[in-house]
């Protein structure tokens, strides 16, 4: 953060005293005294949420030692760089897709063969009384 906790009080004591001074005219001293009161809080808070926000932005956030932590610039720069080239791997596809053609020969040449599924036929002779029947029973269940 930049700055001390000091800031937060001097501006929001000025906040207090000018909202006290304004208000006191037309309020009573009660009434007048909670809106400072709220001022001073308010502004309390705005004023320590821009002195984090600007040591942020800054960079004054870092911990207490962690320039002593990190002494190696190997360690430092670690995970920075994202390499994205893909290895070539051409040659060790080549010699898997031999040692493949290899294996099919010696077994016999048992390849590729499609898939031979049953073929689905429909019953188009079907009786009314089963069909009564299928219906019954499934609406048993």
């Amino acid at each position: 953060m930049i700055g001390s906790i000091r800031w937060n009080f001097l501006v929001g004591g000025l906040s207090f005293a000018l909202t006290f001074c304004v208000s006191i005219v037309n309020n009573i001293w009660l009434t007048t005294l909670l809106r400072s009161v709220y001022s001073f809080i308010i502004l309390f808070l705005v004023v320590f949420a821009c002195r984090w926000a600007l040591g942020t932005l800054a960079g004054f956030n870092k911990p207490a030692g962690a320039e002593t932590l990190h002494d190696e610039s190997a360690e430092e720069h670690k995970g920075n760089t994202l390499d994205l080239s893909t290895p070539d791997e051409e040659a060790d596809l080549h010699q898997m897709l031999r040692n493949s053609q290899d294996g099919k020969e010696s077994a016999g040449g048992t390849g590729f063969a499609p898939l031979n599924p049953p073929k689905l036929s429909s019953k188009s002779n079907l009786d009314a009384g089963e069909l009564a029947q299928a219906v019954r029973h499934m609406t048993e269940q």
